[in-house]
C-alpha cells in the first residue's frame, strides 16, 4: 500500500498508521511586553487540513510505481484552457511535451538555461536499476550535452542516449534550434 500525503509524518507499525501534520518548525517563545513576561504559542490555533491518499499495486514500491502517485498527489497536473475565437482548439488524443522511455526514470525539471537560451532538463532514476533512453522533447527525439547542477556543461561531445546508473541524478542541455 502506498501513503501519499500532503505536509504530513508518517509512522508505520504493525497494523497502525500514524499521521500527523507537520507545518512549520516551531517553539515556545517567551517576550516580555509592559515588563510582564508572555508565552507566545505557535502555530496559533486554528483550522488545519489533513490530505492523504492510499493506493495499491502488486509488488513492492518500485513495481508498484509508489514514487509516481507521490508526486501526483504533490503537484497535481492542472489543464487550462484559453477561451478565445482566435484558434482552433483541436488537440490530439495523447502528447507529451517531455518524454523518456525509461519507466524507473522521473523528470524532476524543465528550465530555460540561466546564461543562454538552452533548455535544462533534471532527471533522476527512482528505482535503483540503471536504464537508457533517449530523449523527446516537443515531438523530437533529441541531443544533448550533460551537465552540473550548475548548468556547466561536464561533457565534451553530445549524446543521443541518456544513460543513467542506479539513484543517479543527471542533468542535461539542450538546444531548441
Amino acid at each position: 500500500m502506498t501513503v501519499a500525503a500532503d505536509r504530513q509524518w508518517m509512522v508505520l507499525e504493525p497494523g497502525v498508521i500514524r499521521a500527523g501534520t507537520l507545518r512549520v518548525s516551531y517553539s515556545p517563545v517567551g517576550i516580555v511586553r509592559a515588563d510582564k513576561p508572555f508565552l507566545l504559542q505557535l502555530p496559533p490555533a486554528g483550522k488545519y487540513v489533513f490530505r492523504y491518499a492510499l493506493s495499491s499495486g502488486k509488488g513492492d514500491w518500485a513495481a508498484a510505481k509508489s514514487y509516481r502517485m507521490g508526486r501526483a498527489f504533490s503537484n497535481p497536473l492542472v489543464a487550462v484552457s484559453a477561451l478565445d475565437e482566435l484558434s482552433n482548439k483541436q488537440l490530439p488524443p495523447v502528447h507529451s511535451f517531455c518524454s523518456l522511455a525509461g519507466g524507473n526514470l522521473v523528470v524532476s525539471a524543465v528550465k530555460k538555461a540561466e546564461r543562454d537560451g538552452a533548455i535544462v532538463l533534471r532527471v533522476f532514476e527512482a528505482e535503483g536499476a540503471a536504464a537508457q533512453t533517449p530523449v523527446e522533447f516537443l515531438g523530437r527525439k533529441r541531443s544533448f550535452r550533460l551537465a552540473n547542477l550548475l548548468e556547466e556543461s561536464a561533457g565534451q561531445s553530445e549524446q543521443s542516449l541518456l544513460r543513467v546508473s542506479p539513484h543517479q541524478i543527471s542533468t542535461l542541455r539542450m538546444r531548441t534550434e
